[in-house]
């Protein structure tokens, strides 16, 4: 009998399945549960997927898809699954936990994102993180690239692409946990730059009331202008808030001091104990950081008609495996 953390992994397998109007491989469903919050490479879900075949839930359809049986919708609809509602929140306490970045060496692991795009684009593409990572809205100038065939965090790079690995925002608040300092990683949102000087959120989610990664959607919906930012000065980017206690700003100050040394280049305000900061609120008591996302490259790729498929979150990587951009 699975446990219920694999019993849970299956249902919202189904779930997936369920929704969805035509079969799907390993490769798609592994996307949409890492939208949902559940990090399962293509592997793990093949395994998963073989569970489902042996009790009769799914069958294979077409080269390599899965439909759901039957037996599998009445199963699905029996099932107690837990509402997703702050799972989000969940994935991103897991990650930070497993951060072990030191800024003061330069080492350990950070937490990254993901982005596959047709090969045929990558010159582009590349072009593009450059100018965004040297206008300063990326994380870090430190990314990982793996051709078709390679793999990049347990998944196999698909025949015509290419992936990408950025450094994900969230590693500071792994830092600041690692050094004793509680985080709370309030909002995602776009943030209004005009004039090259940042000015206010214009739209942002709340982690803890979301089933689905902020910048997930911000990125499907288009809502971003990167590019533009980068040529005139004025558009929107993607950013996060996060509250920490007054009494630790001096340590998390000293600590994002340090990171600016190892090039962590990401954050846009130093502690602010400013109510409401850039026009969202801040709890009594604490004071907020506004943070760049490590996602700004890979909208930005959208935005020229790349074809993206980005997994925000993705998991935690050694910081030597990234290589700095010349």
């Amino acid at each position: 009998m699975p446990d219920a953390e694999t019993q849970r992994k299956l249902i919202e397998i189904l779930r997936i399945l369920s929704e969805s109007t035509d079969e799907m491989g390993a490769r798609k469903i592994a996307e949409e549960m890492n939208r949902r919050g559940y990090n399962l490479g293509e592997r793990a879900v093949r395994y998963h997927l073989r569970m489902l075949d042996e009790r009769g839930f799914t069958r294979k359809h077409g080269y390599l898809g899965r439909v759901l049986t039957a037996t599998g919708e009445e199963e699905l609809n029996q099932a107690l699954v837990t509402d997703r509602i702050g799972f989000v929140s969940t994935r991103i306490k897991e990650i930070e936990l497993m951060i072990t970045y030191d800024p003061a060496t330069n080492t350990g692991d950070v937490a990254v994102n993901i982005c596959y795009i047709p090969k045929d684009r990558f010159e582009e593409a590349l072009k593009t993180i450059k100018s965004v990572i040297a206008a300063g809205y990326a994380i870090s100038p430190k990314i990982k690239i793996a051709d078709e065939g390679e793999e990049i965090l347990e998944n196999d790079v698909p025949p015509g692409s290419v992936a990408f690995a950025s450094t994900c925002s969230i590693t500071l608040d792994g830092v600041l946990l690692k050094y004793g300092i509680p985080v709370n990683l309030k909002y995602g949102g776009i943030l209004r730059v005009q004039d090259g000087q940042v000015r206010r959120f214009t739209d942002v989610i709340d982690y803890s009331g979301t089933s689905i990664n902020p910048m997930s959607v911000f990125t499907s919906r288009k809502m971003t202008s990167v590019n533009q930012v980068i040529e005139t000065g004025t558009g929107g980017v993607l950013a996060n808030v996060r509250e920490i206690p007054i009494a630790a700003v001096d340590k998390a100050q000293q600590l994002m001091d340090q990171m600016k040394a190892a090039e962590f280049l990401g954050v846009v305000s130093r502690c602010e104990p400013v109510r409401p900061l850039l026009g969202v609120p801040i709890e009594l008591g604490k004071c907020g950081i506004v943070e760049y996302s490590g996602i700004n490259p890979f909208a930005a790729f959208g935005e020229l008609g790349i074809k993206t498929r980005i997994l925000p979150l993705a998991a935690v990587m050694n910081i030597r495996d990234l290589k700095k951009l010349e």
